[in-house]
């Protein structure tokens, strides 16, 4: 199987090839600008959610239109910025790596708001999922870890979605951890921690380690942002939204990655409840899987 390589973090996403949206204006857009201190005012609230040394403005955020980028430095209510050749075709959820920094990069505000119409996502919880990809890779070297062992998301896809024991296995995990945030009465979550585990064991016996390592490391990686992203939109968009754009699709299986993202982001829910302080010793450097049934010993 082909190997991947840089992975590009896109927020369950494709890249959108839309020139049309290019516009002429120059400069930083004072709607872009509010992106950036709504995470800022977000973080007043939220934290580094656990994940010590987070904080998504850490990064130089790089709003883009396809064409270009406004390159932006945050710091305490400070803009400062800088324009460039765009460094993907396209728009992006994702980053960028420039020698040894992770940048973030988003679609320019105008653009994106016509997606937001769709999906009732803000762009600054984009900023969340992405800083927080920046986070893993600068903080913990996450990728470095890994890489020569990931397949790409599409080989991954043509394997593990055509074994249908296999998609019956992860949806059966799905509900199981699905327990925990929609009955009130979800019972001993060591019990649910241990039930959850011994499914997922059973279904890694039908793919090779390259196939398990990926998913390991997909789930780990994407999970996570899904986990940092939905508290952000939570906060933003309220309780209703987060409920019916997170958690209401979170035990559907889903083609592709999309399944990772939502696997992660309940083994993450299951760790807060299991073992709030699960994340005071994780520095991704072991699977989500593993530091369940560590806790269930």
């Amino acid at each position: 199987m082909k190997k991947g390589g840089f992975v590009l973090y896109m927020l369950l996403g494709v890249t959108l090839v839309v020139s049309g949206f290019a516009t002429t204006e120059r400069g930083l857009k004072e709607n872009d600008r509010e992106m950036l201190y709504n995470v800022a005012e977000d973080y007043e609230e939220l934290g580094d959610m656990g994940f010590k040394g987070f904080y998504p403005l850490d990064y130089k955020v790089a709003f883009s239109d396809s064409e270009k980028e406004i390159l932006v430095s945050y710091d305490e209510g400070k803009c400062n910025f800088s324009e460039r050749k765009a460094v993907y075709g396209g728009l992006v959820g994702s980053i960028y790596q420039d020698g040894d920094e992770f940048e973030v990069i988003v679609p320019e505000y105008d653009t994106w708001i016509t997606l937001e119409n769709l999906n009732d996502e803000p762009l600054s919880v984009v900023i969340w999922h992405e800083g927080f990809h920046a986070y893993q890779n600068s903080y913990h070297k996450a990728y470095e870890k890994v890489t020569s062992e990931v397949i790409s998301e599409t080989d991954l896809s043509e394997v593990v979605d055509s074994n249908i024991e296999g998609k019956k296995l992860f949806s059966e995990m799905l509900k199981v951890l699905e327990r925990i945030i929609t009955d009130e009465n979800y019972g001993n979550l060591r019990e649910i921690a241990i039930e959850y585990s011994k499914i997922a064991n059973e279904r890694r016996k039908l793919f090779g380690d390259e196939v398990n390592k990926s998913e390991d490391y997909y789930v780990m990686i994407e999970g996570t942002a899904y986990y940092v992203e939905s508290q952000a939109a939570r906060l933003e968009n309220g309780e209703k939204l987060y409920r019916d754009n997170y958690l209401g699709t979170a035990s559907k299986y889903a083609e592709g990655n999309a399944k990772y993202y939502r696997l992660g982001m309940l083994e993450c829910m299951l760790l807060d409840k299991l073992a709030p302080d699960w994340k005071d010793s994780y520095g991704f450097d072991r699977t989500l899987d593993e530091v369940i049934e560590a806790y269930t010993r």
